[in-house]
């Protein structure tokens, strides 16, 4: 065989295992994660008072992606990645949860298809409104609207940062919130969950991001929903039990061990309780089947 082409073939075998590595390959499982049910709904019920009547959403932008760039092995195929905000809307009072980013960050353009000025300027006021804000995590297109609001000062008695969301700046770029401002600012502290209102409980899932966290809630109705953030983009990841690919996962700095736990322990979650409704943070055919169902409502409450 011609030296050129033992050459060939070797270049063609390394090139060949980094794709499938890089791209393809996603680990069969990672490490153990405990995700109680039963004491996420009785920390629901620990706090006296009104559950939200109400879910709501303003779609704010999309992204655009490959399907391959959200599951490992998927096709090189163009995907919406919409970025939302969430209002949760109790009797005389509303819970904001993520934020987006604004169009000084988003930069709309070829990967940044729609933005919607009219639904960020709904997300902005009702902030101003809001009587608490948390975030699923801190990367900049759940936290950058926050970061930008021009009232950020007035807000921190309501904002609801974690003390890993406030210590990981580097994972906000390029959204930022001034150190100057945030100096005497105190974070919440918990382990695994804590009760945030009547009904909703914040659920520590780190991995995505130190500070990623998911946002349960226990409707007045009683139907129940989970707000996954960025633990997982769309609803394939956790049906194939399949990570983002790596080259993504370094990208975004993502434990990816801890992410497939994750995985494990809502894939499991789903088949167990069928009810119980995930919603992943860029999944646009989850919400609109959640919004056809009337579990959410698009359009924030002003």
């Amino acid at each position: 065989m011609a030296k050129w082409l033992k050459r060939l073939l070797v270049t063609a075998v390394i090139l060949a295992g980094a794709y499938y590595v890089l791209v393809i390959h996603s680990p069969s499982e990672g490490s153990a994660y405990t995700l109680d049910i039963a004491k996420v709904r009785e920390l629901a019920n620990s706090i006296p008072g009104d559950k939200p009547a109400e879910v709501r959403y303003e779609h704010i932008m999309d992204f655009q992606f490959a399907e391959a760039m959200v599951t490992a092995g998927d096709p090189w195929k163009w995907t919406p990645i919409p970025v939302y905000s969430w209002q949760l809307v109790y009797p005389g009072k509303t819970i904001v949860v993520d934020t987006a980013m604004n169009r000084e960050i988003a930069k709309p353009d070829a990967l940044v298809p729609m933005y919607s000025d009219a639904s960020y300027q709904r997300m902005q006021t009702a902030m101003d409104k809001a009587s608490l804000i948390v975030l699923t995590h801190e990367h900049m297109d759940h936290i950058g609207g926050l970061a930008a609001s021009p009232h950020l000062a007035a807000l921190l008695p309501v904002l609801k940062l974690t003390d890993e969301q406030l210590k990981n700046p580097k994972g906000m770029e390029p959204a930022e919130l001034p150190a100057a401002l945030m100096k005497d600012y105190q974070p919440l502290h918990y382990d695994s969950m804590m009760a945030l209102a009547p009904g909703v409980v914040l659920i520590k899932s780190p991995g995505h991001t130190p500070g990623s966290q998911m946002v349960y809630v226990q409707r007045a109705d009683g139907r129940e929903l989970i707000l996954l953030g960025d633990v997982s983009w769309h609803m394939r990841n956790i049906d194939l039990v399949r990570e983002r690919p790596l080259f993504m996962t370094l990208i975004v700095h993502e434990n990816r061990d801890q992410v497939l736990g994750e995985f494990q322990a809502l894939h499991d979650l789903q088949k167990a309780e069928p009810k119980l409704k995930l919603v992943p943070g860029h999944d646009g055919v989850v919400v609109k089947a959640l919004t056809e169902e009337g579990l959410v409502l698009r359009g924030f409450k002003q």
